[in-house]
């Protein structure tokens, strides 16, 4: 029979052997889904980037955030985003607007077009993304849900721990 200190650095290993194996798959998925998100919003003129950005714009604020909010909310620099933000604004999908108070602000707006453009996908969204996760069922969905949002918050607070290194 195995000693305790035994069984702890053979599940040592697995776990970081296992661990690995999910970094890297975290990472296809993330290709791979993006590769998809693409080719759906290519006729449309929109990349997985500027996707991405429109809709935490859409589910993190209340207000039209500033270009450096969004910047920090998607882990990104101001740079990307007023990239981003420039051909969205060509594009019809938002304006960018100095705040009223701190002419230094450039704030980020929805357009009436990209509202009704947003209105019209929500079928074919509801689609795509429950083709997404067509393989789980409710229970891993569940669990899924529980394990990337602490994920997400151990991976907040590792990038700000490193930005401030």
């Amino acid at each position: 029979m195995k000693e305790p200190e035994e069984l702890k650095a053979e599940f040592s290993v697995e776990r970081l052997e296992m661990e690995k194996y999910i970094l890297v798959v975290l990472f296809l998925v993330q290709q791979r889904w993006g590769y998809i998100i693409n080719k759906e919003f290519a006729q449309d003129g929109i990349t997985t980037k500027q996707w991405l950005m429109m809709v935490v714009m859409g589910n993190a604020f209340k207000h039209d955030p500033s270009m450096q909010e969004v910047a920090e909310a998607m882990s990104t620099t101001h740079q990307n985003v007023k990239q981003l933000a420039t051909r969205l604004e060509a594009r019809g999908f938002l304006k960018i607007e100095r705040d009223k108070s701190n002419k230094r602000i450039l704030r980020l707006k929805f357009t009436e077009e990209s509202q009704r453009y947003w209105e019209g996908r929500n079928g074919d969204d509801v689609e795509s993304v429950s083709a997404l996760f067509e393989s789980l069922d409710d229970g891993e969905i569940k669990t899924l849900f529980e394990i990337m949002g602490k994920l997400e918050r151990s991976s907040e607070k590792l990038y700000k721990d490193s930005k401030n290194i």
